[in-house]
């Protein structure tokens, strides 16, 4: 199961748990983007077309595909609410990778604001298997199986990620344990290299004097 006892969170997930403390939100049922939408000053229309967003001259305007089920227009939503968010400007006049980046950006955005992993961590004991836990945190946060699926890749990802850090952290603390002498880096005075018998062995962020 997940191991999130040395979690840290990315600098996007960072911002929307200090958003949601700061509201007082700490359960799957106190994420109503429909109430932060209003406090933002953003207004939400359901139609029958493709869900998206507008910026108009006095403030933002999202339009939610209503021919879509309501867990799936409450990720719509999140995704769109990042765009406005995170985001300005037209994309028809972006090219296709930096199009492709802010859609990436708004699908974190969607996947930390729906389930934050300060509250998923709430709800691990309830499974026995994989399977098993995507079904009850799609329930417990009320959005698709395939969302609470990919969510879930997301967060493992991380954590293999962190635990990469780690043990490379751990190896250049072991490397830098003995060396003979350091020396700036010739670019950047905030570097310093480590040297052991004529040889580079790593390099660190230089202390503050």
């Amino acid at each position: 199961m997940l191991e999130l006892e040395h979690y840290r969170p990315t600098a996007l997930e960072s911002a929307v748990v200090s958003f949601y403390k700061k509201k007082g939100i700490t359960n799957p049922c106190d994420i109503n983007l429909e109430v932060f939408a209003y406090d933002a000053g953003i207004w939400i229309h359901e139609l029958p077309m493709p869900s998206t967003n507008y910026h108009f001259k006095h403030g933002y305007t999202i339009v939610l595909d209503n021919r879509l089920p309501y867990k799936q227009q409450r990720v719509e939503l999140a995704h769109e609410l990042g765009h406005i968010l995170l985001h300005c400007g037209r994309q028809e006049f972006m090219t296709d990778d930096f199009r492709a980046l802010q859609e990436w950006q708004a699908d974190r955005f969607a996947m930390y604001a729906l389930a934050p992993t300060f509250m998923i961590g709430n709800y691990l004991d309830y499974a026995y298997s994989r399977e098993q836990l995507v079904s009850h945190l799609a329930d417990v946060f009320n959005v698709p199986d395939v969302f609470m699926d990919t969510r879930l890749d997301l967060l493992e990802q991380r954590i293999r990620t962190l635990a990469a850090e780690a043990k490379l952290a751990e190896a250049i603390r072991e490397a830098s344990a003995s060396y003979d002498y350091s020396f700036r880096h010739p670019l950047n005075h905030r570097i310093e290299y480590l040297v052991r018998d004529g040889q580079v062995i790593g390099r660190r962020r230089r202390a503050e004097i």
